[in-house]
Protein backbone atom coordinates (compact mmCIF):
# COMPACT_ATOMS: atom_id res chain seq x y z
CA UNK A 1 0.00 0.00 0.00
CA UNK A 2 1.39 3.38 -0.94
CA UNK A 3 1.78 6.23 1.48
CA UNK A 4 -1.30 8.29 2.23
CA UNK A 5 -0.89 11.99 1.34
CA UNK A 6 -0.76 12.91 5.06
CA UNK A 7 1.89 10.31 5.82
CA UNK A 8 3.90 11.28 2.76
CA UNK A 9 3.89 14.97 3.67
CA UNK A 10 4.63 14.50 7.34
CA UNK A 11 7.36 11.89 6.94
CA UNK A 12 9.34 13.61 4.24
CA UNK A 13 8.73 17.34 4.63
CA UNK A 14 11.29 18.71 7.09
CA UNK A 15 9.74 20.65 10.00
CA UNK A 16 9.78 24.41 9.65
CA UNK A 17 12.50 26.02 11.76
CA UNK A 18 14.28 29.34 11.99
CA UNK A 19 17.01 29.81 9.38
CA UNK A 20 20.02 29.36 11.70
CA UNK A 21 18.86 26.07 13.27
CA UNK A 22 17.77 24.87 9.83
CA UNK A 23 21.25 25.48 8.39
CA UNK A 24 22.85 23.81 11.41
CA UNK A 25 20.61 20.77 11.00
CA UNK A 26 21.44 20.60 7.28
CA UNK A 27 25.17 20.72 8.00
CA UNK A 28 24.85 18.03 10.66
CA UNK A 29 22.94 15.79 8.26
CA UNK A 30 25.62 16.21 5.60
CA UNK A 31 28.38 15.24 8.02
CA UNK A 32 26.41 12.56 9.87
CA UNK A 33 23.45 11.55 7.70
CA UNK A 34 20.54 9.88 9.50
CA UNK A 35 19.95 6.22 8.73
CA UNK A 36 16.71 4.42 7.96
CA UNK A 37 15.59 2.43 10.99
CA UNK A 38 14.36 -0.43 8.78
CA UNK A 39 17.05 -0.94 6.14
CA UNK A 40 19.87 1.05 7.83
CA UNK A 41 20.77 2.91 4.65
CA UNK A 42 21.65 6.60 4.91
CA UNK A 43 18.70 8.94 4.39
CA UNK A 44 19.74 11.82 2.19
CA UNK A 45 19.31 15.37 3.50
CA UNK A 46 17.26 17.50 3.71
CA UNK A 47 14.62 14.83 4.50
CA UNK A 48 15.65 14.42 8.12
CA UNK A 49 13.42 11.48 8.97
CA UNK A 50 13.58 7.94 10.31
CA UNK A 51 12.64 5.98 7.21
CA UNK A 52 13.75 6.07 3.62
CA UNK A 53 10.96 6.42 1.08
CA UNK A 54 11.30 2.81 -0.12
CA UNK A 55 10.74 1.44 3.39
CA UNK A 56 7.89 3.88 4.08
CA UNK A 57 6.17 2.57 0.95
CA UNK A 58 6.25 -0.93 2.48
CA UNK A 59 4.18 0.03 5.52
CA UNK A 60 0.60 -1.24 5.50
CA UNK A 61 -1.00 2.08 6.39
CA UNK A 62 -4.59 1.97 7.64
CA UNK A 63 -6.59 4.24 5.38
CA UNK A 64 -10.29 4.99 4.97
CA UNK A 65 -11.26 1.30 5.08
CA UNK A 66 -11.19 0.93 8.84
CA UNK A 67 -13.16 0.02 11.91
CA UNK A 68 -13.87 3.16 13.91
CA UNK A 69 -14.36 1.16 17.11
CA UNK A 70 -11.06 -0.76 17.34
CA UNK A 71 -9.02 1.04 14.68
CA UNK A 72 -8.25 -2.08 12.65
CA UNK A 73 -8.12 -2.23 8.88
CA UNK A 74 -11.04 -3.80 7.03
CA UNK A 75 -11.52 -4.99 3.45
CA UNK A 76 -10.88 -2.64 0.55
CA UNK A 77 -13.96 -0.65 -0.38
CA UNK A 78 -15.66 -1.20 3.00
CA UNK A 79 -15.18 2.40 4.11
CA UNK A 80 -15.57 3.26 7.79
CA UNK A 81 -17.44 0.51 9.66
CA UNK A 82 -18.73 0.47 13.24
CA UNK A 83 -17.40 -3.00 14.05
CA UNK A 84 -15.30 -5.70 12.44
CA UNK A 85 -14.27 -9.34 13.00
CA UNK A 86 -11.76 -8.21 15.65
CA UNK A 87 -14.50 -6.36 17.55
CA UNK A 88 -16.89 -9.28 17.38
CA UNK A 89 -14.30 -11.60 18.88
CA UNK A 90 -12.74 -9.23 21.43
CA UNK A 91 -14.73 -5.98 21.60
CA UNK A 92 -12.81 -3.08 23.18
CA UNK A 93 -14.60 -2.47 26.47
CA UNK A 94 -15.47 1.11 27.47
CA UNK A 95 -13.71 2.53 24.38
CA UNK A 96 -15.95 4.57 22.11
CA UNK A 97 -13.59 4.99 19.14
CA UNK A 98 -10.01 4.11 18.18
CA UNK A 99 -7.45 4.79 15.49
CA UNK A 100 -4.02 3.54 14.46
CA UNK A 101 -1.48 4.42 11.79
CA UNK A 102 -0.87 1.01 10.26
CA UNK A 103 -0.57 -2.72 10.72
CA UNK A 104 2.18 -3.89 13.08
CA UNK A 105 3.13 -7.18 11.43
CA UNK A 106 6.61 -7.59 10.05
CA UNK A 107 8.33 -4.67 8.41
CA UNK A 108 9.24 -0.99 8.80
CA UNK A 109 6.46 0.06 11.20
CA UNK A 110 7.33 -2.83 13.51
CA UNK A 111 10.99 -1.82 13.29
CA UNK A 112 10.12 1.76 14.23
CA UNK A 113 7.95 0.80 17.19
CA UNK A 114 10.39 -1.75 18.62
CA UNK A 115 13.36 0.56 18.17
CA UNK A 116 11.49 3.34 19.94
CA UNK A 117 10.26 1.04 22.71
CA UNK A 118 13.41 -0.95 23.46
CA UNK A 119 16.17 1.10 21.84
CA UNK A 120 15.13 4.38 23.49
CA UNK A 121 15.61 6.25 20.21
CA UNK A 122 13.67 9.36 21.20
CA UNK A 123 14.06 11.02 17.80
CA UNK A 124 11.71 8.37 16.38
CA UNK A 125 8.85 9.56 18.59
CA UNK A 126 8.49 12.95 16.90
CA UNK A 127 7.73 11.93 13.28
CA UNK A 128 5.49 9.09 14.49
CA UNK A 129 3.66 11.46 16.82
CA UNK A 130 3.13 13.94 13.98
CA UNK A 131 1.53 11.15 11.96
CA UNK A 132 -0.57 9.98 14.89
CA UNK A 133 -1.77 13.52 15.61
CA UNK A 134 -2.82 13.86 11.97
CA UNK A 135 -4.59 10.51 12.24
CA UNK A 136 -6.45 11.60 15.37
CA UNK A 137 -7.62 14.73 13.53
CA UNK A 138 -8.65 12.92 10.35
CA UNK A 139 -10.61 10.23 12.21
CA UNK A 140 -12.37 12.77 14.42
CA UNK A 141 -11.11 11.44 17.75
CA UNK A 142 -10.60 14.96 19.06
CA UNK A 143 -13.88 16.26 17.63
CA UNK A 144 -16.89 17.28 19.72
CA UNK A 145 -14.84 18.24 22.73
CA UNK A 146 -13.51 21.42 24.27
CA UNK A 147 -11.83 19.53 27.11
CA UNK A 148 -9.35 16.93 25.86
CA UNK A 149 -6.82 15.00 27.93
CA UNK A 150 -4.23 12.59 26.54
CA UNK A 151 -3.40 9.72 28.90
CA UNK A 152 -0.45 7.44 28.12
CA UNK A 153 -0.83 3.79 29.06
CA UNK A 154 1.18 3.58 32.29
CA UNK A 155 3.96 1.30 33.49
CA UNK A 156 4.48 0.20 37.08
CA UNK A 157 6.95 2.44 38.90
CA UNK A 158 9.31 -0.54 39.10
CA UNK A 159 9.14 -1.14 35.35
CA UNK A 160 9.49 2.57 34.56
CA UNK A 161 12.52 2.80 36.82
CA UNK A 162 14.11 -0.22 35.18
CA UNK A 163 13.35 0.99 31.67
CA UNK A 164 14.28 4.58 32.47
CA UNK A 165 11.24 6.00 30.67
CA UNK A 166 7.73 5.32 29.42
CA UNK A 167 7.63 5.31 25.62
CA UNK A 168 3.84 5.80 25.57
CA UNK A 169 4.29 8.97 27.62
CA UNK A 170 6.91 10.26 25.19
CA UNK A 171 4.55 9.62 22.27
CA UNK A 172 1.70 11.34 24.14
CA UNK A 173 3.84 14.39 24.88
CA UNK A 174 4.78 14.74 21.21
CA UNK A 175 1.18 14.23 20.05
CA UNK A 176 0.00 16.84 22.56
CA UNK A 177 2.34 19.43 21.07
CA UNK A 178 0.76 18.85 17.66
CA UNK A 179 -2.82 18.89 18.96
CA UNK A 180 -2.30 21.66 21.54
CA UNK A 181 -3.76 19.24 24.09
CA UNK A 182 -3.00 18.46 27.72
CA UNK A 183 -1.17 15.28 28.82
CA UNK A 184 -1.98 13.83 32.22
CA UNK A 185 0.51 11.04 32.81
CA UNK A 186 -0.39 10.70 36.51
CA UNK A 187 -4.13 10.25 36.05
CA UNK A 188 -3.80 6.52 35.43
CA UNK A 189 -1.37 4.35 37.40
CA UNK A 190 -0.37 0.74 37.04
CA UNK A 191 -0.45 -0.64 40.57
CA UNK A 192 0.38 -4.28 39.93
CA UNK A 193 3.26 -5.81 38.00
CA UNK A 194 2.14 -8.21 35.29
CA UNK A 195 3.88 -10.43 32.73
CA UNK A 196 4.22 -8.70 29.35
CA UNK A 197 1.08 -9.18 27.29
CA UNK A 198 3.15 -10.25 24.28
CA UNK A 199 4.37 -13.33 26.18
CA UNK A 200 0.85 -14.61 26.89
CA UNK A 201 -1.75 -16.46 24.87
CA UNK A 202 -4.93 -14.65 23.92
CA UNK A 203 -7.12 -15.99 26.74
CA UNK A 204 -4.44 -15.37 29.38
CA UNK A 205 -4.10 -11.75 28.24
CA UNK A 206 -7.71 -11.06 29.15
CA UNK A 207 -7.21 -11.95 32.82
CA UNK A 208 -3.61 -10.76 33.17
CA UNK A 209 -4.49 -7.09 33.65
CA UNK A 210 -7.58 -7.39 35.82
CA UNK A 211 -7.25 -4.84 38.61
CA UNK A 212 -3.81 -3.73 37.40
CA UNK A 213 -4.71 -0.04 36.99
CA UNK A 214 -5.98 2.68 39.32
CA UNK A 215 -7.13 6.25 38.78
CA UNK A 216 -5.78 9.16 40.82
CA UNK A 217 -8.88 10.54 42.53
CA UNK A 218 -7.65 14.12 42.86
CA UNK A 219 -6.69 14.37 39.20
CA UNK A 220 -9.89 12.64 38.12
CA UNK A 221 -11.84 15.36 39.89
CA UNK A 222 -9.73 18.08 38.28
CA UNK A 223 -10.42 16.71 34.78
CA UNK A 224 -14.03 15.76 35.45
CA UNK A 225 -16.05 15.59 32.23
CA UNK A 226 -12.99 15.58 29.95
CA UNK A 227 -12.72 13.44 26.85
CA UNK A 228 -9.79 11.06 27.32
CA UNK A 229 -7.66 9.68 24.50
CA UNK A 230 -5.52 6.77 25.66
CA UNK A 231 -2.16 6.66 23.88
CA UNK A 232 -0.14 3.46 23.34
CA UNK A 233 2.33 2.02 20.87
CA UNK A 234 0.41 -1.08 19.69
CA UNK A 235 -3.15 -2.31 20.11
CA UNK A 236 -3.11 -6.11 19.85
CA UNK A 237 -6.19 -7.74 21.38
CA UNK A 238 -7.24 -4.45 22.96
CA UNK A 239 -7.03 -5.86 26.48
CA UNK A 240 -4.64 -3.21 27.81
CA UNK A 241 -6.66 -0.36 26.36
CA UNK A 242 -9.90 -1.90 27.63
CA UNK A 243 -8.63 -2.30 31.19
CA UNK A 244 -7.33 1.27 31.22
CA UNK A 245 -10.68 2.47 29.88
CA UNK A 246 -12.57 0.38 32.44
CA UNK A 247 -10.65 2.12 35.24
CA UNK A 248 -11.30 5.58 33.79
CA UNK A 249 -14.96 4.81 33.25
CA UNK A 250 -15.28 3.80 36.92
CA UNK A 251 -13.83 7.25 37.76
CA UNK A 252 -16.74 8.82 35.81
CA UNK A 253 -14.98 9.82 32.60
CA UNK A 254 -17.84 9.79 30.08
CA UNK A 255 -15.93 9.59 26.79
CA UNK A 256 -12.86 7.43 26.30
CA UNK A 257 -11.09 6.93 22.99
CA UNK A 258 -7.78 5.31 22.01
CA UNK A 259 -4.97 5.98 19.54
CA UNK A 260 -1.93 3.85 18.80
CA UNK A 261 0.97 3.80 16.38
CA UNK A 262 0.06 0.31 15.16
CA UNK A 263 -2.70 -2.28 15.18
CA UNK A 264 -1.74 -5.94 15.35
Amino acid sequence: MTLTPDANALLFAPPQKAMAPRLAAWALNVLFPPHCVACHKAVEPPSNTVLCRACAERIHWIGDDRCCRCGDRVGAGSGVVKDCPSCRTHPPAFVERSCALGKFGEGPLRDLVLTLKFGRKLHIAKPLARLLAARIRSTGLQADTQNLVLVPVPLTSEHALRAGWNHAEEIANCVAMELKAHVESRLLRKIRSTPPQATLKRMARRSNLKGAFACETRLAERHKGATVILIDDVITTGTTISECARTLSAANFPTIRAAALARA
